[in-house]
């Protein structure tokens, strides 16, 4: 890395401090950058090279502050390029990725639609890869208020493959349908859940659904513990598909904890031997 010319663009990011996930973004005004390094700094957030500098350097952290600065530039020709470190949440085990890039997305704006769509649509996309372009969809609808019904329609269209999708899938997809408040899609989130075709770690059950869409006051049935809640309590390795019908009653936790928390299960789930 020692050896790399770097762009004055490069070395103002270099010379900003580390951050922390999701806190200490950079002023692009305060820095003097502006739609005019939109390009390089598309190039410095994609570059495979940054991104896998040693985590002690300071390499590493221009791609975060450079798709940060792509946020708050809303560079609309960032939006497809952008989709494409989406792979590293899986392959890479990239929490920055997944974390940060949905709200960029929503910064972009609408012109992230069509490329987050497609990757959305593509089967051949990793789970939480598409998760993450869910996120971001969703981001978009909460933040540009005039997109929310195309967005909530794009993902109830997704939705609608229930039987084809991983269930996991299916449980985000329902999940971000409710930060958008989408009671329209409540109809097909009731025949998801009837065809047991969604992993209930991610939001609960379809009585809980209905809580958080304001459809009913309060949960009728007693709420059980699943696998996922005694894994978040340390009482399982990772979540397993048994379940006691005497278990006790547990609190619920919030959709925002339960959706970070099974993104966590599932990297343990993977690094288990078969």
């Amino acid at each position: 890395m020692s050896t790399r010319v770097r762009s004055p663009l490069m070395e103002k990011l270099v010379a900003l401090d580390t951050p922390e996930i999701m806190q200490d973004w950079l002023d692009c005004e305060e820095q003097v950058i502006g739609p005019e390094h939109v390009e390089e700094l598309i190039g410095l957030a994609l570059d495979e090279e940054l991104n896998s500098a040693p985590s002690n350097s300071r390499e590493v952290w221009v791609p975060v502050h450079a798709w940060r600065a792509l946020g708050q530039l809303r560079a609309a020709a960032a939006a497809e390029p952008l989709t494409r470190l989406l792979r590293r949440i899986d392959e890479d085990d990239d929490d920055w990725v997944g974390e940060e890039l949905p709200r960029v997305f929503g910064m972009v704006g609408p012109p992230a639609i069509s490329p987050l769509s497609e990757y959305l649509r593509a089967n051949d996309h990793s789970i939480y890869a598409r998760v993450a372009a869910v996120h971001g969809l969703q981001c978009l609808g909460s933040d540009h208020p005039e997109v929310r019904d195309e967005v909530a329609a794009i993902l109830s269209g997704q939705l609608a493959a229930f039987k084809a999708n991983d269930p996991s899938l299916n449980g985000f997809l329902i999940s971000h349908l409710i930060d958008l408040h989408a009671v329209e899609a409540a109809p097909l989130m009731k025949q998801a859940f009837d065809a047991d075709s969604v992993d209930l770690f991610i939001l609960g059950d379809w009585e809980d659904a209905q809580v958080e869409l304001g459809l009913k006051p309060a949960r009728e049935k007693p709420r059980r513990p699943t696998p996922f809640d005694l894994w978040l309590r340390g009482e399982h390795a990772s979540p397993e598909p048994a379940r006691s019908a005497s278990a006790p009653e547990t609190r619920p936790l919030t959709r925002q904890a339960r959706r970070k928390a099974e993104r966590e299960a599932a990297k343990e789930r993977k690094r288990r031997p078969q």
